[in-house]
């Protein structure tokens, strides 16, 4: 494998300078395709519009040997386009979605720089929702592809581009594992999902759970006969829903703590696995002591272990409580975890576990270097991705992109900076050459 001289790679970075502008309407036209994910809010486009774009513009370049598209679900497609490399080299996968979180009355309402999916420039920035996540990155390596073609630079390995639909609402079923389904797989997977140029060979786990836990209904005025001792014989009226969830919180949090306690990960910072729970919702009635209630919550777990670990774990805090309480031995509560089990997409999302010093990384590194003189932080990613559904899968992947979570991703005057657009597009295209290897 031959990785790019001096020469080619300034030749394709000079290149993209050159056509800036047209990466930045790249962008901006994306943006300006309404992919709204309608598992989070119903709408009849869903990512069609956004894939049908790219797929044309992929197939106007006579860049790649195959452009695909297909979906699974009514108006959700996925499209992958693949360049066929001289042979020689490592293959390679950029892969991203195109889906997008909605814009809620709110966000619109109090959005200061153009509109929502106006994808428009202003203050050397550009604005819209995905901009950030993740349609800039898809901007970058799409252009960075291109450039590389029309620079004729040839690939020794097989360069993919993947874009996925679902992902916002972790549809793998509908999305990105059936693009591996498709047969397109690589020696590696790169996710430029908002890393703000970090590289993150690692991720942590995170699983979704709701636990429904009984009582027995009965008259406010009865709360004596609810929760004092009764004489020998008489029957309890009612059990309190909402005094027996406490337990499992206790639980729960019993947990945490032991995790905070007892289980590090040499790349996540102390603190990094715990358990939330979020959302309540006990009883029906003012006047009525409570006869359910419900709990939903989410835990993150460290790279090196595995959900079903973590989920026996929490399946045996769960069982503990049942075991030691009378009426709950009798009535025990519903655990569904992960939550949806029953579905086709649980939500659960596998770890991935990277080295730090994988030649995916180092690789990377070297390409950063090349093009910046700067060296790129390591660490573990603060947020999931489909990297997390290929991962298990035996397709290595990470996560190395453009953008950041505090530029209004899923919020208000969501951005990215034109300027890292085009560090990207450098960045990517450096990548792809050092991994792929460059046929002379």
């Amino acid at each position: 494998m031959t990785r790019p001289d001096d020469a080619t790679l300034n030749r394709v970075l000079a290149a993209i300078d050159a056509r800036a502008d047209e990466i930045v309407q790249f962008a901006g036209d994306l943006i300006r395709q309404k992919s709204v994910n309608p598992d989070l809010q119903p709408n009849e486009d869903a990512e069609r519009p956004a894939q049908t774009w790219l797929r044309d513009r992929l197939d106007a370049t006579g860049a790649y040997n195959t452009v695909d598209m297909w979906e699974e679900a009514p108006n959700r497609p996925n499209v992958v386009a693949v360049r066929k490399g001289a042979g020689g080299g490592r293959s390679l996968t950029w892969s991203a979605h195109t889906d997008v979180v909605p814009v809620t009355p709110e966000q619109a309402a109090d959005w200061s720089v153009g509109g929502p999916f106006s994808g428009d420039v202003h203050d050397g920035k550009l604005w819209g929702r995905g901009a950030s996540d993740m349609k800039g990155a898809i901007a970058a390596y799409v252009m960075a592809a291109n450039i590389l073609h029309d620079e004729g630079v040839r690939l020794q390995g097989d360069l993919l581009l993947a874009q996925a639909s679902g992902e916002e609402s972790g549809r793998r079923d509908i999305g990105c594992n059936t693009i591996l389904q498709r047969g397109y797989r690589s020696d590696l997977a790169i996710f430029p999902e908002p890393s703000n140029f970090a590289i993150y060979p690692t991720i942590k786990g995170e699983l979704y759970f709701k636990l429904t836990v009984p009582g027995k209904s009965t008259h406010i005025c009865n709360r004596h006969l609810v929760a004092q001792a009764l004489p020998h014989g008489a029957e309890r009226p009612g059990v309190s829903a909402i005094d027996n969830m406490l337990k499992y919180q206790l639980a729960l949090l019993e947990l945490e703590r032991q995790w905070l306690l007892w289980r590090t990960n040499p790349n996540v910072p102390s603190g990094g696995m715990f358990i939330n729970v979020n959302t309540i919702q006990g009883g029906t009635s003012l006047s009525s002591i409570p006869d359910s209630c419900e709990i939903t919550g989410s835990l993150l777990f460290y790279p090196d272990l595995t959900a079903q670990e973590v989920m026996d774990e929490i399946r045996a805090t769960i069982d503990r409580v049942t075991a030691g309480d009378a009426w709950l031995r009798k009535h025990p509560p519903m655990l569904d975890l992960p939550l949806d089990s029953a579905s086709a997409a649980p939500w659960v999302k596998e770890p991935v576990n990277m080295p730090f010093d994988h030649p995916a990384v180092l690789t990377i590194m070297n390409a950063v270097e090349r093009v910046t003189g700067e060296t790129p932080v390591r660490e573990t990613s603060p947020f999931v991705c489909d990297a997390n559904f290929w991962f298990p899968e035996g397709q290595p992947s990470l996560v190395y992109g453009v953008g950041d979570p505090s530029w209004g991703i899923h919020g208000t005057d969501e951005f990215l900076p034109v300027a890292d657009l085009i560090k990207a597009t450098k960045l990517f295209a450096a990548t792809t050459m050092e991994w792929c290897g460059v046929a002379e």
